[in-house]
């Protein structure tokens, strides 16, 4: 098959080297998964890779994923031969769901990094839907539903003039459940960026929603979309059958110290779409507790399952959620860590708004990027340099206690107008440090300066291999 190259001919040899290499990683993955008693998690990992390298044929990139991958036809031919070596081919189930919703490949490429939503397609958990609204040219189309008792992720399709125009981000929406009241729920959303959308001007997104804890998943979901200028409206059914009974709930109650701080493992909830582990902080911990470092759950067999989602915070209690391991059927469950961001209590950043200058912080880390003043309102950026984080990735940290005050020289308590944060700078911690962004907005009065602001989170670690038995 002819390509249509735009780097010069040693650009195009650097790039395909590096696919073959890591198509190759992927063969010795493959081979080392095929000395495992049991196929399941072989099996997932060719579906994965089959897939991946047949629809990514063409330039494709994702929103809210910061790397963008790019695969020529050649590469993709190299990978099914790869996977023909392995004598396997695509599952069943999978071909199945590929031919009952339509467009389906797009939504596998967005969720590859999903281990989770792999194995749960493999094993027929996907419901495909496939129901339309339609009003003045625009069309709006649930594709498919997976969901178990914690989880709802909603596929779905958009159509129409103008809804794929650069100014447009996500799609607006409303869920409600089958009485008609608001879903209590984390939502995420993911779509493809505008050099993914059909010609005909359709995009495909899906949302990831997750539960409340005491919030039970509906039996309907009433879906209104804003396509272009029509509100569209779909009821999706969930099948409450496809999950029952499937939960294994255990007891753990294993308190670790690293550093003289305890925190206790509660409990793990495993589910078809993730593992839920509850961690309490002792309330005596003389140290702030921020994060994790390299958080994950390790199966006997080795293999691992990521989290990238929490509820609440580490310093008090929080919940993390893990790629599933139910399907594997594991008989062993680790959770590991190297260590834990950690910073000293009760830090305080003082600074001076009308010389833009900060008169005492923790350390160089923290500096004051720009002061603007409105006419009722004085907008305030921070950033904070997190180049030294020894697990390389951007972390949320909460730079002034959100909700919080402030405080001018004469002790006078002030309220932030609102508050928020962005990050940018290198993800894989390679070349350009990692660099928080922070911006704020204060009342626009007239301040004894200089202010002080509470430090809520903090850069900070300590090493510390964590090694917990779940299961």
């Amino acid at each position: 098959m002819e390509q249509s190259w735009k780097k010069d001919d040693k650009e195009r040899d650097d790039h395909f080297e590096l696919e073959i290499e890591k198509l190759m990683k992927d063969k010795q993955e493959i081979n080392s998964l095929m000395n495992v008693e049991g196929h399941s998690e072989l099996q997932q990992k060719l579906d994965a890779v089959i897939l991946n390298g047949v629809i990514q044929g063409r330039k494709r990139s994702i929103k809210q994923r910061r790397t963008r991958i790019t695969l020529q036809m050649g590469a993709a031919a190299i990978c099914l031969m790869l996977m023909l070596t392995a004598f396997v081919r695509i599952s069943p189930v999978f071909a199945a769901v590929m031919k009952e919703i339509p467009g389906f490949s797009r939504f596998v490429e967005m969720i590859s990094y999903d281990k989770s939503l792999l194995s749960a397609i493999n094993n027929d958990f996907m419901q495909p839907i496939n129901v339309s609204d339609e009003r003045n040219g625009f069309k709006f189309t649930v594709n498919g539903v997976i969901a178990d008792s914690q989880r709802i992720v909603l596929f779905y399709t958009a159509e129409g003039p103008g809804i794929n125009e650069e100014d447009t981000s996500f799609l607006k929406y409303d869920l409600r459940d089958e009485n008609g009241d608001s879903i209590v729920a984390s939502i995420m959303s993911y779509n493809t960026s505008e050099e993914v959308v059909d010609k005909n001007g359709g995009v495909q997104e899906y949302l990831d929603i997750l539960m409340s804890p005491d919030a039970p998943v509906p039996h309907e979901i009433q879906f209104k979309l804003q396509v272009g200028t029509e509100w569209l409206k779909v009821n999706i059914p969930i099948d409450h059958n496809k999950f029952a009974g499937m939960v294994e709930h255990i007891e753990v109650n294993k308190t670790i110290e690293v550093a003289g701080q305890k925190l206790t493992i509660r409990s793990a909830l495993i589910t078809p779409l993730q593992v839920s582990i509850d961690i309490e902080s002792d309330p005596h911990n003389s140290k702030q507790l921020n994060d994790f470092i390299d958080l994950e759950l390790v199966d006997e067999r080795g293999i691992i399952y990521k989290t990238n989602v929490g509820r609440g915070e580490l310093d008090n209690q929080i919940t993390r959620h893990f790629q599933s391991s139910y399907f594997q059927k594991p008989k062993q469950l680790t959770l590991t860590s190297k260590g834990l961001m950690m910073t000293e209590r009760d830090l305080k950043l003082v600074m001076n708004t009308d010389t833009g200058e900060i008169i005492a912080a923790p350390d160089s880390k923290v500096s004051l990027a720009e002061v603007t003043k409105k006419d009722n309102h004085i907008d305030v950026t921070m950033e904070l340099e997190q180049g030294d984080d020894p697990g390389k990735v951007m972390r949320g940290y909460e730079l002034f206690k959100y909700n919080s005050s402030f405080k001018d020289a004469e002790g006078n308590e002030f309220q932030f107008e609102s508050d928020g944060n962005s990050v940018r700078g290198d993800p894989d911690g390679v070349g350009e440090s990692l660099m928080g962004t922070y911006n704020y907005r204060i009342p626009r009065r007239y301040y004894v300066q200089p202010l002080t602001f509470e430090i809520g989170q903090y850069p900070g670690y300590v090493l510390e291999n964590i090694v917990v038995k779940i299961k």
